[in-house]
């Protein structure tokens, strides 16, 4: 949110150099590079718009009328408004309804989410500032935004002199795309093939979103042929792609564009598998994309064997957990391990079992699990629920019980000691000294409910919140109807008594 800090001061704000070439159509002009920046502009704009048709705050009507004119043009014989900047056919119609009329109910593509991300991040930072009747706060954004945005504008005649000019400041340092860097150089390359290859181009785009073509050319890169950081990819793939074998090249990369989009947002269409799409949702709830790396060499090696390719994928989830989510060890060595083993695999030096024991090799060992997970906290809340809805079902099928559900989006989240307790609550943390702060986000404060939740109650203090409990079958909530009361120590013991079940469950 630099742009909402630049309004409180009395200075211009340089948004860096853009590259643009002319348009095939009259009057419009194409963005090679800085697409990105522009788009992010317009969703705050579009947010402050909305925000303010919900206000009472003085000038209002004006400010959407102005905010209006700079985001889109009408059509005088149609009235139909058009957006000043047009991006790619995978996301101009979602991103002209989020532009235009506020509309954000993203459908698949991964870009849509980004999309509503950026305008939902934007509101939640504004809203508070705007409701407050904050009118100089609306006054300076918008005289940041039309006054003092400052760019260096590169104006070239054709996609060739554009790789050009990318390169030259590519050279001398300055952050440009990679994606348009890889772009303009695969159709300078490209001869007869140019017009296939551009085709080809955009299909990927739109496989894996605007946003995310610099992260994939990355990932597809380091799990085809060598560790590589970001800055050096272009001259890299500049260094193995030529005239020659750049029409295999495009082809192999929209292949696997098909497969990193389905990890990013699983269909059905592509995987045609529920277990397997259920644990890519898994992975999504996890956050952690650098495992894309080695699962696109694993799913060209090991798809048609799906036995193997679920085995090696449960053990992945597993690892990352373990790694990642709980011990929160190095990320950047991740990047090197994922890298050789996917490169071996695609070279078939290595099999199915040795994948495994490659992983298990980094996986924490079973003390430093349970010892980092004894004082874990969770401040989110899907991540939470993932968590305990798998301990609870895990409980489950030990007893030779059903599963209640496997959908987190089917239970709700409950904190033991609230994150706003009442009076009964505050009073009790006096007494017994406790900071209240150091246990509402621990996972031995949290549990889930099913039908049972009372959202009436869920602030209240622990003796009247326990009806909840015990109205539950799920045996994750056992514990808590037997105490009488609800502090550090059983925090910490029942903490401790999860912990050691997620260890035994996520045993890579």
């Amino acid at each position: 949110m630099d742009l909402c800090e630049s309004e409180e001061k009395d200075k211009d704000y340089f948004i860096g150099s853009m590259v643009f070439t002319p348009h095939e159509v009259k009057n419009k002009i194409k963005i090679l590079d800085g697409q990105q920046r522009f788009a992010t502009i317009l969703l705050l704009l579009s947010s402050l718009r909305d925000i303010l048709k919900q206000s009472t705050i003085e000038g209002g009507s004006e400010w959407i009328e102005e905010i209006n004119r700079i985001i889109y043009t009408i059509n005088v014989p149609t009235r139909v408004k058009n957006p000043k900047l047009e991006l790619n056919r995978d996301d101009k119609i979602f991103f002209d309804k989020v532009v235009i009329d506020g509309n954000i109910q993203a459908s698949k593509p991964h870009s849509h989410k980004l999309i509503k991300e950026a305008y939902n991040f934007f509101k939640d930072k504004i809203s508070g500032k705007v409701d407050k009747g904050k009118e100089k706060f609306v006054e300076n954004i918008l005289d940041v935004i039309i006054n003092k945005l400052l760019m260096i504008k590169i104006e070239v005649d054709s996609d060739d002199n554009a790789n050009m000019i990318f390169e030259t400041l590519n050279d001398r340092g300055l952050e440009l795309s990679v994606a348009n860097l890889v772009r303009n150089y695969i159709c300078s390359i490209s001869a007869s093939d140019l017009e296939s290859v551009i085709k080809i181009w955009e299909d990927i785009v739109d496989q894996v979103g605007d946003y995310n073509v610099t992260r994939f050319l990355r990932h597809f890169w380091i799990s085809s042929y060598e560790l590589v950081r970001k800055e050096e990819l272009y001259k890299k793939l500049k260094n193995k792609v030529n005239t020659k074998n750049v029409k295999v090249f495009m082809e192999q990369l929209y292949e696997e564009a098909a497969i990193y989009s389905n990890l990013n947002t699983p269909t059905h269409e592509f995987w045609a598998d529920s277990e397997i799409e259920s644990m890519i949702d898994e992975l999504n709830i996890l956050k952690v994309e650098q495992i894309y790396i080695l699962l696109l060499a694993l799913f060209k090696r090991f798809y048609d064997r799906k036995d193997s390719f679920k085995k090696l994928l449960k053990t992945l989830i597993n690892f990352i957990f373990r790694y990642n989510t709980i011990c929160g060890l190095d990320p950047k060595v991740l990047e090197r391990l994922y890298s050789d083993i996917s490169i071996r695999v695609r070279k078939s030096e290595i099999g199915e079992n040795e994948v495994i024991k490659e992983i298990k090799k980094s996986s924490p060992s079973k003390d430093q699990f349970i010892a980092t997970f004894r004082d874990i906290e969770i401040n989110n809340g899907r991540l939470a629920k993932y968590i305990l809805l798998k301990i609870n079902n895990h409980i489950m099928i030990r007893q030779g019980k059903r599963e209640i559900t496997t959908n987190v989006n089917e239970v709700n989240l409950e904190h033991v000691i609230p994150r706003k307790p009442d009076k009964e609550w505050e009073e009790f943390f006096k007494r017994n000294n406790i900071n209240k702060g150091e246990l509402i986000y621990r996972i031995g404060n949290m549990t889930i409910l099913y039908k049972e939740y009372n959202r009436k109650i869920a602030n209240k203090f622990f003796d009247k919140k326990k009806e909840m409990y015990i109205k539950s079958e799920l045996p994750l909530n056992e514990s808590l109807k037997k105490y009488k009361e609800f502090g550090i120590k059983e925090v910490e013991g029942r903490q401790q008594e999860i912990g050691v079940i997620a260890e035994e469950l996520w045993k890579v």
